[in-house]
């Protein structure tokens, strides 16, 4: 009788819907309402929920929420945890430690203490930039204990005769000298820089354990309980000791193929495989100069030649021919020698055995022999894919974080580089409060600083160069190459670098460098290359959409930003149409009381 006598609502209705309403606290008649615990369906199996403060919302499952032992808890509530112990990890934990607000950083990892075996090179020009960056930043050293071997010049062979045209049968024996200088990068020294020789000294927690974890869908982990969302920080839970470590930020260093990270699209990848050897040879190529046709002063980036050696040793002909190799050549001393048979990008990779099958035939045929053998090397480089997934917590650096170029693979440089302005936003982030940080928001942001719409495009501009790439013969590659080093050498180590902050990325950081750098190009490259590059353009945008054309003009726009699926928390929808509501909601409620009464 009473629910009739006020339009169906009785006054338990009303001071409900008046409660949820009103509950939320309004600060100087602030225009604000939001609910006390209205949820927004996000993505598949997830949802977002808000809290009574519209800026303290987590990403929130069942399966990633359930609360932990106390008995298992640390409680240290630390500002950065970085999963992962190689450089990508120990850079990010060096810049943050050297940061005058010294946030209290901690690196998770079993393998802290283990060296790092990967062999890397890198030019000096972009290595000296680098150490000037990171110098400013509170980390010096990098041109000093940094660096293992240096080199004035570099060389290519990619069987150009002596007017620099690419021959068939038979293969051109000219070099092309680049006149640029390259080193090794120090891995014992780049770890002291970085990491420390002690604990006592180091201005940054180490723990050595892995974290348990593998992610299955957006901020969703499993074994159940494994990582954990709450308002103001993540706890992950250690492999081992089952202990639980919270931290406001989680970032994650630990590779290429991370279980932390979601990067979609990894089917289109390609893969860089090398078998590298650091050894001592012998045989009537070795001379005092040389090793084989290798000038001891020099570094060899690309040696593309296999006419001589590719029926040798085993060896099928057609298989060297269409899935090239090249070797890689440091110098490292008097008797000692680094070669690393490379494929510069392929799917299905190549085998390893088939690169050091290659590697020994390739050395036969200059009269080289491997002695002594000091160290091998099983490289393994996952190229293109996606940029990853928005929306995620735990944040990604380096191969985690799609940094590898797509058409290189080099990354120290450009993964160092990204580390200092991704450094510089978690120090930005944090110096909110407790009161305004979001840990959400907050890893969109960072994540942004490496991945902002300038980087995607050029980034777009670069994983079709691996597509191409992957796609062609050893008389291809050679012809690109041979082509691609005729450009002026600001344009070639602009898109080798394709970073920022590293040098020359000048010609390419804009739309309209990377079409000038295209047409100039094309120019330069044998009529069948160009051609084939030209119809693969228009094949690759049927296939896989505007990306490749939108990193070419400005006319499709930019691509979304990380933090732009959070904007939803800025759109408090028709505030006006809400109060009206609210009031008439009161007013009929003293209607209520009038009749009751």
């Amino acid at each position: 009788r009473l629910a009739g006598s006020a339009k169906g609502i009785t006054p338990l209705t009303i001071l409900l819907s008046v409660a949820l309403l009103v509950t939320p606290t309004i600060n100087a008649f602030s225009t604000r309402i939001a609910s006390t615990a209205s949820t927004i369906a996000y993505s598949q199996h997830h949802t977002i929920t808000r809290s009574n403060n519209p800026r303290r919302s987590s990403l929130w499952h069942p399966l990633s929420a359930t609360a932990s032992s106390g008995d298992t808890t640390d409680d240290t509530l630390y500002d950065v945890a970085i999963l992962g112990s190689g450089p990508a990890s120990c850079s990010l934990a060096a810049l943050l430690a050297a940061s005058p607000s010294t946030p209290k950083v901690v690196v998770l990892s079993k393998y802290a203490d283990k060296r790092w075996v990967p062999n890397y090179g890198t030019w000096t020009e972009e290595w000296a930039a680098l150490d000037k960056i990171y110098a400013s930043h509170g980390v010096s050293g990098l041109m000093e204990k940094g660096v293992d071997t240096h080199w004035y010049d570099t060389d290519c062979f990619f069987g150009e005769d002596e007017g620099g045209t690419v021959q068939n049968e038979p293969e051109g024996m000219s070099k092309r000298t680049l006149g640029r200088e390259y080193l090794r990068v120090s891995r014992d020294g780049l770890k002291e820089i970085f990491f420390g020789n002690n604990d006592e000294e180091r201005k940054f927690d180490v723990i050595r354990e892995d974290v348990l974890g593998s992610v299955i869908n957006t901020n969703i982990y499993e074994p159940r309980g494994a990582v954990s969302f709450s308002s103001d920080h993540t706890e992950l839970t250690l492999k081992e000791s089952q202990k639980k470590i919270r931290a406001k930020i989680v970032v994650d260093g630990t590779g290429a193929e991370t279980s932390f990270t979601i990067r979609d699209g990894r089917e289109n990848e390609g893969y860089q495989i090398a078998y590298g050897v650091e050894c001592r040879v012998e045989g009537e190529g070795v001379t005092a100069d040389k090793v084989g046709d290798y000038d001891r002063k020099k570094m060899t980036l690309f040696d593309y030649r296999s006419e001589a050696w590719r029926k040798s040793n085993g060896l099928v002909e057609q298989s060297v021919i269409n899935t090239p190799t090249f070797n890689y050549v440091m110098p490292l001393s008097d008797d000692v020698i680094f070669f690393e048979e490379t494929s510069l990008v392929a799917n299905p990779a190549v085998s390893f055995q088939e690169c050091k099958n290659r590697l020994t035939a390739r050395l036969a045929a200059q009269g080289v022999t491997m002695t002594d053998i000091l160290e091998e090397e099983y490289c393994y480089i996952p190229m293109g894919g996606d940029i990853p997934r928005k929306g995620q917590r735990i944040i990604p650096i380096g191969a985690a974080a799609g940094v590898v170029h797509p058409s290189t693979g080099y990354q120290v440089a450009r993964m160092l580089s990204s580390n200092v302005y991704f450094c510089d936003q978690i120090i930005e982030e944090l110096a909110v409060g407790e009161n305004n940080f979001d840990p959400d928001i907050a890893a969109a942001r960072i994540i942004g600083k490496t991945w902002t719409p300038d980087s995607m495009r050029q980034r777009a501009f670069a994983v079709f160069g691996g597509d191409f790439l992957m796609k062609q013969n050893v008389m291809g590659l050679k012809g690109f190459f041979s082509g691609f080093f005729k450009l002026d050498e600001g344009m070639w180590a602009g898109f080798l670098a394709g970073w920022k902050n590293l040098p020359n990325n000048e010609y390419h950081d804009g739309w309209w460098p990377r079409v000038y750098f295209g047409i100039v190009f094309l120019t330069k490259l044998p009529p069948n290359v160009a051609l084939d590059m030209a119809v693969s353009i228009v094949a690759y945008t049927l296939e896989n959409g505007l990306d490749l054309i939108q990193s070419v003009t400005p006319l499709l726009g930019e691509p979304d930003t990380f933090d732009q699926s959070f904007q939803f928390r800025k759109n408090n929808g028709d505030v006006a149409a809400k109060w009206e509501a609210k009031e008439m909601m009161c007013a009929e409620a003293v209607e209520v009381e009038e009749v009751v009464a």
